[in-house]
């Protein structure tokens, strides 16, 4: 292992939840976080990272070409509160002391788009024996004292780690573990119930990895993505002292890094060891980070009592236009304001809307309010209509689950296993593809189940677009990776206009590879069955007995073998397009020909009959398209820039 892939896992590791520690603190006024990570969560952070990059890059485009973001667009996560007091009732914290506390708390967390709110009040424990305990003894009460899918945060009077050592905080929200640890003088600081929440939401401190350990990140930021906490726009942190920082908060330290160099810390990071009325802020890259792990892995977070969940009589359909009955899923409200199109505009206010929807895909935002707060919550590409894929060739080079590509992920058991974008390895030893490149650029990126925090038997669908299957030698290609020790299942099934055909091959069950490096397996389905129908194809993965079970596909080809049309026969020029127009030149004027502009996704633009005229591409935006042309019952594709 070279340094690089050393550090680089180094950092991985810590950033999902900062490690456990000896917690010795040189800080006269702090009492430090304790927080645990295991391997499995340093493996399913891993998996995920591609998807955190690319919402951390939304985030910081939309962020920087607006200004700000709308606030509404902020997202509500509920919250379990439980105060623990003496056995007599005595003690613990007031309700004033928290509700000021989460003021406080979204006050701060308003940048990354997240708000908290008390979910069905607050729920006293009085039991004097747990108002002192060590980190271990919560098993004992979370037993009977947790809400599952929402953040469940306790506050007592005293927490230790194993170490007998007085701890501020921790959190844990391994899997769907989701909990955090308060004492009470630390909930009521102003920056430490804040900093175990940034933990929850994958946030290392800004000294990186060991408290009693020099950072190994440079002054210059030359490594600042690889040593420290993994972020760039946090200055390299030797561990703020109290003894270093001076009631202005100036850092007065003078530890200097491997080049000599003096450090020149953030004071005002929430994520540091600073002093605890100098923490008041994160930085624009930990705002996007938290963002993006909420978006990619605790979107489900919902309040029983009062959500802002929805259900819909149907999200998808290969026509053009498609109607679609909304039905907001809590009883207890009293206003609500759909948007139902993505513009920031409200659209209806009544409780199940119905709206028609035009070729397109659409994010959905609900808010809604009852008589004393207000909530809210977005479903990204939720409404899919008409998203056709006349030539389908994924190889998923430039992709990513969560934009707008026509595809579905579907967690069908809603325990947190989904399908997710990746290059190189799964992260996970013993399962998944290893060595996995190309010639181009060294890099290929599949698709795959993620075995690890999902429970034996979940399953999870990712569902093509609309393929028109218009010739009888039509087939669908696709490769697939399954290799460890605890692999489920893999069917692929057909939707038609009559409904799901399952197992339209023989499911794939078990390890298929000998070993982890071996290559992916093509597999051929024909669809000549299928003739003259919009089809749609289901990969449909069941997780097996353990995480070893990663499941790779790549390569999804639809293909239909035609006479191919000689270069001689027609042209097609100028390509890129020089100003607007486009000509297309056929040599044989007896037969009729046809051409139709689409996206790289299958989304038609423009179509037509082949003539001497040339093809006017004013309305569409500079870009790649694909030129289909039709000639009898032969067929070309070309790529056309605009």
């Amino acid at each position: 292992m070279n340094i690089f892939t050393y550090k680089l896992n180094v950092i991985m590791f810590s950033i999902f939840i900062s490690m456990s520690f000896s917690l010795f603190s040189q800080n006269s006024d702090e009492v430090n976080c304790g927080n645990i990570t295991s391997s499995k969560s340093i493996e399913f952070y891993n998996s995920i990272k591609p998807q955190l990059k690319k919402f951390e890059t939304s985030f910081l485009l939309s962020k920087s070409s607006r200004g700000t973001i709308p606030t509404k667009f902020i997202n509500s996560i509920p919250v379990k509160v439980y105060v623990i007091r003496n056995s007599d009732g005595s003690g613990g914290l007031s309700s004033t002391e928290i509700n000021d506390a989460f003021t406080n708390l979204n006050s701060v967390f308003k940048d990354a788009l997240l708000e908290f709110f008390l979910c069905d009040g607050i729920e006293y424990i009085d039991d004097d024996k747990l108002c002192h305990f060590k980190r271990g003894d919560e098993k004992s009460f979370t037993e009977n004292n947790y809400v599952p899918g929402l953040i469940n945060i306790y506050f007592t009077n005293n927490l230790k780690n194993e170490s007998n050592e007085s701890i501020c905080g921790y959190s844990d929200n391994v899997s769907r573990n989701d909990m955090v640890f308060m004492t009470n003088s630390c909930a009521t600081n102003g920056s430490s119930l804040p900093h175990e929440l940034g933990h929850f939401f994958s946030l290392l401190h800004t000294h990186g990895l060991d408290n009693n350990t020099m950072t190994s990140e440079l002054v210059n930021g030359s490594n600042c993505d690889t040593d420290g906490d993994g972020i760039c726009d946090t200055p390299a942190d030797p561990m703020l002292t109290s003894s270093a920082i001076d009631s202005s908060c100036n850092y007065s330290g003078t530890k200097t890094d491997a080049n000599g160099d003096v450090f020149s810390p953030d004071t005002s990071n929430i994520m540091s060891y600073s002093r605890k009325n100098c923490r008041t802020l994160f930085s624009e890259q930990q705002l996007a980070r938290m963002y993006a792990f909420y978006m990619t892995t605790k979107s489900y977070l919902s309040c029983p009592s009062f959500n802002a969940d929805i259900t819909v009589n149907k999200s998808e359909t290969c026509e053009t236009s498609l109607t679609v009955n909304f039905e907001s899923l809590s009883e207890n409200l009293t206003n609500w304001q759909w948007d139902v199109d993505g513009d920031g505009i409200t659209d209806y206010h009544t409780k199940n809307p119905s709206h028609t929807f035009e070729s397109g895909i659409y994010d959905i935002t609900l808010t809604v309010s009852n008589k004393s707060k207000t909530i809210r919550k977005k479903f990204s590409n939720l409404i899919k209509v008409g998203t056709y894929s006349n030539l389908l060739d994924e190889d998923f080079e430039n992709f990513n689950i969560l934009e707008k590509h026509g595809w579905t992920n579907q967690d069908i058991s809603s325990n947190g296993y989904h399908w997710y974008s990746n290059f190189g390895n799964t992260q996970s030893n013993k399962t998944g593809p290893s060595n996995y490149k190309n010639a181009q650029n060294g890099l290929n990126t599949y698709i795959y189940a993620e075995a690890s925090g999902a429970k034996e038997g979940d399953v999870t669908s990712f569902i093509s677009p609309c393929i028109d299957v218009n010739y009888q030698n039509s087939e669908l290609e696709f490769s697939y990776h399954m290799f460890g020790n605890d692999i489920g299942e893999l069917h692929v099934d057909i939707l038609t206009d009559s409904g799901y055909i399952n197992d339209v091959i023989d499911p794939l069950i078990g390890s298929q590879q000998g070993s982890q490096s071996d290559d992916f397996i093509t597999k051929t389905i024909d669809l000549s069955t299928y003739t003259s129908e919009t089809i749609k194809v289901r990969f449909r993965a069941v997780r097996g007995s353990g995480w070893k079970g990663d499941i790779a596909i790549d390569n999804i080809r639809f293909n239909t073998v035609y006479t191919p049309i000689s270069d001689e026969l027609y042209k097609v020029y100028p390509n890129p397009i020089k100003g607007d127009l486009l000509y297309i030149k056929s040599n044989d004027l007896e037969t009729l020909s046809t051409f139709t502009i689409t996206s790289l996704i299958g989304q038609p633009f423009l179509s037509g009959v082949v003539t001497d005229n040339p093809i006017d591409f004013s309305s569409l935006s500079s870009g790649t398209y694909l030129l289909t042309l039709i000639h009898g019952n032969s067929r070309v594709v070309k790529k056309i820039i605009k």
